[in-house]
């Protein structure tokens, strides 16, 4: 999953705050807090580093937060690393926003989709309503096997409505039952883990600490 983020490359906020905090989206589930600390590194002096995890199972929630000494180095780091290619993954490189309106509503839970689609076809299925920033198919515990359902979540509220107007009720190609599209029910723990990297210190994963994600 993923929360709010803005992409554009500038040294600054609108209201003076230095741009040194970024979230970065798609992180593979193996990725260690050392891998994830090397990556960014190279492209300058890091304060504080960390993947988001669940405290008690160690499950990655897929995204993380780095925090730059330098805005600078923050832009460069959107430049040169947003799409880098992580394991079997791209990873997705922005500025971290502070929690807001905008974020409430963007996740949605979609049932009925085609056993036999991947996560590329449920991003295609969706993405013509604005950019898709963390998606997931859900499958079965014990047999492993798809279960037809799924979410996706958007940059803006905006457009997770429009995709429910405009999917909801739609057969998909290669499925034999209309879809259900409405706003997912919002994961308390992943609510939590964005505001945690987003406002606490961000310990420094450099040494093995850090908290993890999905």
């Amino acid at each position: 999953m993923s929360f709010e983020s803005s992409s554009s490359p500038s040294s600054a906020l609108p209201d003076g705050e230095t741009r040194t905090n970024l979230i970065i989206n798609y992180l593979p589930q193996t990725l260690t807090d050392q891998e994830f600390y090397k990556i960014f590194v190279v492209v300058g002096p890091i304060k504080n580093c960390r993947i988001m995890k669940d405290l008690k199972t160690g499950y990655s929630f897929g995204f993380g937060f780095v925090e730059y000494q330098k805005p600078e180095d923050a832009a460069k780091a959107i430049l040169q690393l947003n799409n880098l290619p992580v394991q079997h993954k791209r990873i997705k490189v922005s500025y971290a926003r502070p929690p807001g309106e905008d974020i409430k509503e963007t996740n949605l839970y979609i049932q009925n989709i085609p056993r036999s689609y991947t996560l590329d076809q449920l991003e295609e299925l969706f993405s013509s309503y604005g950019q898709i920033v963390q998606k997931n198919l859900l499958k079965d515990k014990v047999t492993g096997l798809p279960r037809g359902v799924g979410f996706v979540r958007f940059d803006k509220k905006s457009q997770a409505e429009a995709a429910i107007v405009g999917m909801n009720g739609v057969v998909p190609e290669g499925g034999s039952e209309p879809l259900v599209v409405k706003v997912a029910e919002e994961h308390g723990k992943m609510k939590a883990a964005y505001y945690a990297g987003y406002h606490d210190g961000l310990s420094t994963t450099r040494g093995g600490g850090g908290v993890a994600g999905w």
